[in-house]
């Protein structure tokens, strides 16, 4: 398959380099969209790799609209298949094979779920297996790891899938979606290591309940 990786970027500085550059060393001739979202600090390309593609937001409008650019580039570029990763670091390029085996496989949506460990703050542990249950019962489908990055969509997926959420609620709205299309999709998740740079960045208290209020919409739309 054609298959494209999408990396949004906002403000992350070096440890977007360190990610790129991990991913270039493994995979030297998988195309590769960047979105820089608005970054203080413009997104440099730290390598003339031809395979790699810069895209910019003049400001901010968040994860859901840089994925959503990524992606529409991708597909116009005849790709088959998209993968969505963050470039915070927290993870890990290696975890791309197994994407793209599973793509191959003809899954339609690739789920990377982070395993629960020592380092996982309590919060967010419980808080992420309290919505999976919640959004299990209200659309019928359930992943253990609701609002990870790290995932991946075929063509098929996108059409199907295809959000409205501009900021952190795009995880969660994809799989409201997949509830909705499960039986026209072909689904898996499978498990990958989590690495926790940041404990607190990442969605908030008030995102979480922005999400909430929207699974309503979601679910009656």
């Amino acid at each position: 398959m054609n298959i494209w990786l999408i990396l949004p970027v906002y403000n992350e500085g070096a440890r977007f380099v360190d990610v790129l550059t991990a991913i270039l060393s493994l995979h030297p001739h998988l195309n590769i969209v960047v979105i820089d979202d608005g970054s203080v600090q413009p997104v440099q390309i730290p390598t003339q790799s031809k395979t790699v593609t810069l895209l910019r937001h003049p400001v901010n409008l968040g994860k859901g609209s840089a994925l959503k650019t990524g992606a529409e580039y991708a597909f116009s570029h005849k790709a088959e298949a998209i993968i969505f990763m963050d470039t915070d670091g927290q993870h890990l390029p290696q975890d791309i094979s197994m994407f793209i085996h599973l793509l191959n496989q003809k899954f339609d949506v690739v789920i990377g779920s982070r395993r629960p460990s020592l380092h996982t703050p309590f919060v967010r542990l419980f808080g992420n297996k309290l919505a999976s249950i919640y959004i299990n019962v209200l659309f019928g489908v359930y992943v253990s790891d609701l609002i990870s990055g790290f995932r991946a969509l075929s063509f098929r997926a996108y059409q199907l899938l295809k959000w409205t959420s501009p900021r952190y609620g795009v995880e969660t709205e994809m799989i409201a979606k997949l509830g909705k299309n499960k039986h026209l999709l072909k689904y898996t998740e499978f498990p990958i290591e989590p690495i926790y740079i940041d404990k607190y960045k990442g969605t908030s208290i008030i995102d979480a309940l922005k999400i909430l209020a929207n699974t309503i919409w979601w679910r009656l739309s």
